[in-house]
């Protein structure tokens, strides 16, 4: 993608890496760079397939103090992608000069998914989401079962000779967010409608 497409850069997990964002009206990348100039890897997210994304957080050994953050995404197709972000924290380990460009990375994401636009829940008020926690978090676990559902829905509106946006066009006519949406509320990772990211992000 071209560097007109660029919107921001954050501190990455991996030790002298930086993950850098670019978007424009077909898909969303996020490349993860060493020493800042060095590709090591790309997460391509095609704008029409985005079914889901969310924040979430892994968790280590009983013995680790922090938390793995990851970005979540879930297409049409099933296809899970999880992007490894900076934890977004005020505690006493926390680098507080890298702060801004985590909010910002995270910003970044949030207003790309909005623009779909396409589901995304979950959140902290650090980096513009004001929402009512759910009853359980959106882990990837949990998410290889809307994974199966998403696949399964794809195979049965695929027909003969069409396109993956063939498919995407036919599901979004079935209106297959609401379903997602369903799916979320009935499995308790999500407290009401009203808390999706369209809804309660606050842009600075």
């Amino acid at each position: 993608m071209d560097k007109k497409n660029y919107i921001c850069t954050g501190p990455a997990q991996d030790l002298f890496c930086d993950l850098e964002l670019y978007g424009d009206e077909i898909f969303i990348e996020i490349r993860l760079l060493f020493c800042k100039k060095i590709i090591l890897k790309k997460w391509i997210v095609p704008k029409k397939a985005l079914a889901l994304a969310w924040f979430g957080l892994k968790r280590g050994a009983a013995s680790d103090y922090r938390c793995n953050a990851y970005m979540g995404f879930i297409l049409y197709s099933g296809e899970i992608l999880s992007l490894p972000m900076m934890h977004a924290s005020n505690d006493k380990l926390t680098d507080m000069k890298t702060q801004p460009a985590i909010r910002k990375l995270y910003r970044g994401i949030i207003e790309q998914v909005i623009s779909i636009p396409a589901v995304g829940i979950n959140g902290l008020p650090f980096f513009g989401i004001d929402d009512r926690a759910p009853n359980r978090f959106l882990g990837l676990s949990h998410a290889k079962n809307y994974k199966k559902k998403l696949k399964a829905i794809y195979e049965e509106k695929k027909q003969p000779g069409d396109s993956p946006d063939d498919v995407y066009a036919r599901m979004k006519e079935d209106n297959i967010q609401s379903k997602i949406l369903d799916w979320l509320q009935n499995d308790g990772f999500l407290y009401s409608r009203k808390y999706t990211w369209d809804k309660v992000y606050i842009r600075e």
